[in-house]
């Protein structure tokens, strides 16, 4: 049977892993807990955070994709979402995507499931699909505070992979939550609902300059535990060489995504031509 990881990072905090497809995270304070996206819609996770926590729960989304806001409908409590990806949902909550409800999750547990979980039957990963519901959301905005109890979390505002993605900054733990801001892949190359690369790369050179409040980042795919930060000089490095001419993309495929693109470091970044600046 396909487990669930679920790692704790630091005091009080839990990598909650989507099956190896994605990250969520769960942060507890003194007066209340804060959950960092939700999923794909994939397993019992809401029974899975209250084994984890019995504070107030509150919710809150790194970007408006699927595979971050598809289990918002399985809690009771709204999702904060930055305003700018109110896009990503209809008006009666349910997730917007290429293929919207079960067949989006269906899509990913068949195709990207299988890649992360090779162990694990196609019928294991299907069975794991939540019915599709209407979910609630708020608008959010950077520079809010989540005042957990001893433990504020910023939103900091950092478009690119969407318009409206963001960060969010635990002050105590001096921790960075990315979602797919800063990943070992960034997609850029579905112009118009991704930035310019220019607009990426002045979100995450403001991350940069903020670095001394942070020691790790925690990302919204792949790693099941902190990472190191430079992650973030290595995006702006990348982005900043691509915009002078310094290194050109070459045709990749990784076997999840294909595209234009150049490796980097410890990182990739697929990027559209037409939408440098």
């Amino acid at each position: 049977m396909i487990e669930r990881p679920i790692v704790e990072i630091a005091p009080k905090t839990w990598l909650i892993s989507d099956y190896k497809l994605d990250n969520f995270y769960l942060l507890e304070g003194e007066e209340k807990a804060l959950l960092i996206d939700t999923g794909a819609g994939l397993g019992p996770v809401e029974e899975e955070v209250r084994r984890l926590t019995d504070k107030p729960l509150v919710i809150a989304a790194t970007h408006g994709h699927g595979d971050h806001i598809g289990g918002s409908h399985l809690f009771e409590e709204p999702t904060y979402l930055c305003k700018e990806d109110m896009v990503f949902v209809t008006e009666d909550g349910r997730v917007r995507t290429e293929e919207e409800g079960n067949a989006f999750r269906e899509r990913y547990a068949r195709t990207r499931g299988r890649v992360r979980n090779p162990e694990a039957t196609e019928e294991e990963l299907v069975a794991l699909i939540r019915k599709d519901g209407a979910a609630k959301f708020l608008p959010m905005e950077g520079g809010m505070v989540f005042e957990l109890g001893g433990r504020p979390v910023e939103v900091i505002l950092t478009p690119g992979h969407s318009l409206g993605s963001v960060c969010f900054l635990d002050k105590k733990e001096r921790l960075l939550f990315t979602g797919d801001t800063v990943n070992d892949c960034l997609l850029l190359n579905f112009w118009p609902i991704t930035t310019t690369l220019q607009e990426y790369r002045d979100a995450v050179a403001r991350l940069w300059e903020r670095r001394e409040e942070f020691d790790y980042i925690c990302q919204g795919h792949d790693c099941l535990e902190k990472e190191d930060k430079s992650f973030i000089n290595d995006y702006l490095e990348a982005a900043d060489k691509l915009l002078s001419g310094e290194l050109k993309g070459a045709e990749i495929d990784d076997g999840i995504h294909q595209g234009l693109g150049i490796y980097y470091n410890k990182v990739r970044l697929f990027y559209d031509p037409e939408h440098l600046r």
